[in-house]
């Protein structure tokens, strides 16, 4: 059965509704502060004032750091750069699903995750979609944004490999402490990336458009997107939950038209069609034990 109570559908369609129009409102955001300005603000404000009131994991510090630089700084700071690029939004959040593919590779490589015929499957298709839409990149700059979102993606799926190794962790506090890491790294790469003067010059044009950017990436995106999710995969069979998560790049497409007048070419639909068909034969719940809800829930964060 793939079915949940209507209540709890509701919630899933929303937290993939919310992650989708997130990507809209960082390209809406970027166009006055740079991306990793950005960066550096959004986990700031996820850390504080939270921290003051959430107690730290209990996790070994040197795990804090790696899943911080690899989902806080690598992955994060790769989208950004790479929506800063041009590359359209359902592109991009298509291509960043793809660390569903990366991380039942790592799964297989670090820990011997036996990777059924279906999944092998999955994961075929889906790397044939991922060249398709490479070969239909026009430009040097769109073809340089899809290469930093599968950096990401990749990054990502490392990250979810690291997060299965933790266990009995609540998510939030995981977010909001992990969120100390990454704010000193995104101001030092500012500076090599961007230049010396783009960060604070990016901190002066801030107006209020950016400020509610950036709360609604803070809260919505992050806090209520993050804390539904985990909810959800807390209550129910997180392989259920998580077929849910495919909703945000179809979403992601839809707003990308909606709000920049995106249009993909038949083949890159045909292309993103393939790779969203691998995914769904990737990600069908199974008739087996559901996995571990932390590793579910950090791997549809978006």
């Amino acid at each position: 059965m793939l079915t949940l109570p209507f209540r709890d559908i509701s919630l899933a369609i929303s937290v993939a509704v919310c992650w989708a129009f997130n990507l809209v409102v960082i390209k809406w955001a970027i166009q006055s502060v740079s991306p990793l300005t950005l960066g550096c603000l959004r986990f700031i404000f996820v850390a504080f004032p939270l921290i003051f009131f959430l107690p730290r994991p209990k996790i070994p510090l040197g795990k804090l750091i790696i899943i911080g630089l690899l989902l806080g700084v690598a992955k994060f700071a790769l989208l950004f750069k790479a929506l800063e690029l041009g590359l359209s939004i359902g592109m991009c959040a298509l291509t960043l699903q793809t660390q569903v593919i990366f991380t039942a590779a790592f799964s297989y490589f670090m820990f011997g995750y036996q990777l059924s015929k279906r999944e092998w499957c999955g994961i075929f298709l889906a790397l044939c979609g991922v060249a398709m839409l490479a070969a239909q990149t026009d430009n040097a700059a769109s073809l340089a944004g899809f290469a930093l979102v599968l950096c990401s993606a990749v990054c990502w799926g490392l990250s979810n490999n690291i997060s299965r190794t933790l266990k009995n962790v609540d998510i939030l506090q995981l977010t909001v402490w992990m969120s100390l890491i990454p704010p000193l790294p995104y101001f030092l790469l500012s500076q090599l990336w961007e230049g010396p003067n783009t960060f604070f010059e990016s901190l002066h044009a801030i107006s209020l458009s950016e400020i509610l950017s950036l709360g609604y990436i803070v809260i919505a995106a992050t806090l209520f997107g993050l804390t539904g999710w985990t909810w959800l995969m807390r209550q129910h069979n997180p392989a259920k939950v998580s077929i849910y998560g495919l909703l945000i790049p179809v979403f992601s497409v839809f707003f990308g038209w909606l709000c920049f007048d995106e249009n993909l070419s038949p083949i890159s639909v045909a292309a993103c069609s393939i790779v969203f068909s691998g995914l769904v034969i990737n990600q069908w719940p199974k008739n087996a034990a559901p996995r571990d809800d932390l590793a579910l829930a950090m791997q549809e964060v978006a």
